[in-house]
């Protein structure tokens, strides 16, 4: 029985996509977990299971004491290099590909889709692949980040200017840079799927 709701459930989505003649997907975390990457608020495994991102992940967290912050998202950065996607993020592309998804917006900052083969991506809360100098603004991969996080002896990326580096993600307390493309988008669309996301952040989930 489950498997024939499932069906059905598939049929139904694949038959509104046909229909539609602008389909805008959001994504978040759960896409991802198939790669790997744990999500954040999965009970007993989330990522915010065992840290407060308040105390962490925001900006003020940050500038206050980056070593801390480090110490929490160095790992999540030296996944990047192991992850692959996985079918899910495959489907997505390949969909585009084929024209019936027009834009994607995601939550998620893995560079997942992007490996996928999906073009025309809205990342809502930034990306770990790069990161930008709090002071002079000059941007790095994130392989070069990592490199200037074992060079020094603080653990934390300094810039030639003297400045921080941080990862080009959208840290709490932060404004979006890319909510108003994403508000157009969602505006756009006839039909809006949301995969892989409990539409508990806002402002995504008011899209």
């Amino acid at each position: 029985m489950k498997n024939i709701i499932n069906n059905e459930k598939v049929n139904l989505v694949a038959e509104l996509i046909k229909e539609s003649k602008y389909t805008v997907v959001l994504t978040g975390a759960g896409v991802s977990t198939g790669s790997g990457i744990a999500d954040f608020r999965t009970p007993g495994k989330g990522i915010w299971e065992k840290v407060d991102p308040l105390k962490v992940t925001s900006i003020t967290a940050f500038e206050e004491n980056p070593q801390r912050f480090y110490h929490f998202y160095r790992p999540r950065i030296e996944i990047l290099s192991r992850v692959s996607p996985n079918p899910a993020h495959k489907a997505i592309a390949r969909l585009e590909e084929m024209g019936y998804i027009k834009c994607l917006i995601t939550q998620n900052i893995d560079n997942l889709h992007q490996k996928a083969g999906s073009r025309k991506i809205i990342e809502v809360h930034g990306t770990l692949k790069e990161a930008v100098c709090r002071k002079c603004g000059k941007m790095i991969s994130s392989e070069l980040l990592l490199k200037e996080i074992e060079t020094s002896e603080e653990r934390v990326p300094y810039c030639a200017c003297g400045g921080v580096f941080k990862p080009n993600v959208v840290l709490f307390g932060e404004m979006l840079p890319n909510l108003d493309p994403a508000i157009f988008e969602s505006k756009r669309a006839d039909l809006m799927l949301t995969v892989g996301s409990s539409l508990q952040v806002s402002p995504a989930n008011m899209l």
